[in-house]
């Protein structure tokens, strides 16, 4: 019999339930199998790569985020240093214009009870006119 007389269709690639890649991976020989597992593996490695650079710009934008906070609690923190460094410079003015102001008072006593020997000076002295007077 010849092939021609043959009544049963052969199947090919594309009446098949397979697609061409699969049948073409089950007809081909191993070295073929595995340079598609190799496209494959290839593929993987590159999928791979862009998600790690992903991953990577994520990490730079968290950084950058993040530092930008850092520089903002460094300019706090100074502006602390700077208030507390403000804070003693005023207190130790105020503790001088304390000394200064108890050094005043005394000296108002003193120029007061002055006075006051002053006047009892004067008015003896104006007794003693009234006095040498009579």
């Amino acid at each position: 019999m010849s092939n021609y007389n043959r009544l049963t269709p052969i199947p090919t690639p594309s009446s098949s339930n397979r697609s061409y890649r699969s049948n073409r991976s089950h007809v081909m020989s191993p070295s073929m199998v595995s340079d598609d597992s190799l496209f494959a593996s290839k593929e993987k490695c590159h999928i791979k790569a862009e998600k790690t650079l992903e991953a990577w710009g994520d990490c730079i934008k968290m950084m950058l985020k993040y530092s930008n906070t850092h520089d903002e609690m460094q300019k706090t923190a100074r502006a602390f240093v700077q208030a507390d460094t403000h804070a003693k410079n005023t207190r130790q003015s105020l503790n001088k214009a304390s000394k200064t102001l108890e050094l005043l008072l005394d000296k108002k006593r003193e120029i007061l009870a002055t006075t006051g020997t002053l006047k009892d000076i004067g008015q003896c002295l104006g007794e003693s006119k009234n006095y040498m007077t009579v």
